[in-house]
């Protein structure tokens, strides 16, 4: 059955899993730039000594919030859009 769809802790997606959490996906255009996360606590007025860096992106979603994500967690759920995709944006 299609609305019977076993998710990966073999659950069926419509009885939700353990917690109550249901799985959603979502979609949103953002700016970024890589920039580790040293770097980006440096912007933020933030002490960073004694701190081992990470490589990641500065993130500015389109609220204007501003934030720092791991390169792997940013590149998972991002790619960058190609210049027709950006002006359906504007």
């Amino acid at each position: 059955m299609p609305d019977e769809q076993e998710d990966t802790q073999g659950q069926s997606a419509t009885q939700g899993r353990p917690d109550n959490l249901e799985t959603y996906i979502g979609c949103k255009v953002i700016r970024a730039c890589p920039m580790d996360e040293c770097s980006f606590l440096r912007t933020q007025g933030k002490d960073v000594t004694n701190r081992e860096t990470r490589p990641g992106y500065k993130v500015i979603y389109p609220d204007g919030y501003v934030s720092w994500s791991p390169k792997n967690v940013f590149e998972e759920a991002y790619r960058k859009i190609n210049n027709s995709e950006a002006a359906m944006c504007r």
